[in-house]
């Protein structure tokens, strides 16, 4: 999911410049793939266990890909608009939704395999914002980007869709089960005696009931 999120703004960013979107707009995509790249290099250091060193080397490589893929496909790009090849300029600009809608479909298999969606509200209402008012701001440029729209649009429809699945969970009774069992299942793997202790616990009031 990160790695299409990171790939998207890369695309997204390239085209933002090259088209000459507003600054904010311009912006947005490089802010967006720098936590994208902070949270793999989180995955680096805490599940695969690398230590300092490689966390820091692959936030460099990855860092200097990614500026040298965005100047060429900025200039990539900036090179087709002069040369008024429209079926190009559209394929970079819609692509970037294409890879960004993508990077939801793990997080919607999670999420029906799991019964819960384990993304805040905030979260999804801050995205869902930032998606709306992207949108809104291209109505106030020299010409409406229909094709700029496609990415923010589709964020938006997602995120709503997440939205839908939530409370459709939590109707179910099944939403926020799941991360509760997996802080049972490392609180068993890190201390399962003290685990053990609190399901004691738990049963003898149970057990006194029984008796009377």
């Amino acid at each position: 999911m990160l790695y299409l999120w990171f790939s998207g703004n890369l695309f997204y960013g390239a085209y933002a410049v090259a088209d000459k979107l507003y600054f904010g707009l311009v912006i947005q995509p490089q802010i967006f793939a720098f936590f994208t790249l902070v949270n793999i290099l989180q995955i680096f250091w805490y599940r695969h266990k690398w230590n300092s060193y490689k966390v820091a080397s692959a936030g460099i490589v990855l860092s200097v890909v990614y500026a040298g893929l965005h100047v060429g496909m900025w200039k990539a790009i900036e090179h087709a608009i002069e040369q008024d090849q429209k079926g190009a300029v559209k394929f970079m600009g819609v692509l970037p939704a294409i890879l960004i809608a993508l990077g939801f479909f793990p997080e919607f298999y999670v999420c029906v395999k799991e019964q819960s969606v384990e993304m805040s509200n905030f979260f999804i209402m801050l995205d869902i914002s930032g998606g709306v008012f992207s949108t809104i701001s291209l109505v106030f440029d020299h010409t409406f980007d229909y094709v700029a729209s496609i990415t923010y649009l589709i964020v938006v429809l997602l995120d709503l869709v997440l939205a839908a699945m939530k409370l459709y969970f939590y109707l179910r009774g099944t939403q926020g089960l799941a991360h509760k069992e997996r802080l049972r299942e490392q609180q068993l793997q890190s201390s399962p005696d003290k685990v053990k202790q609190t399901n004691e616990v738990e049963t003898k009031p149970k057990r006194l009931e029984e008796s009377y």
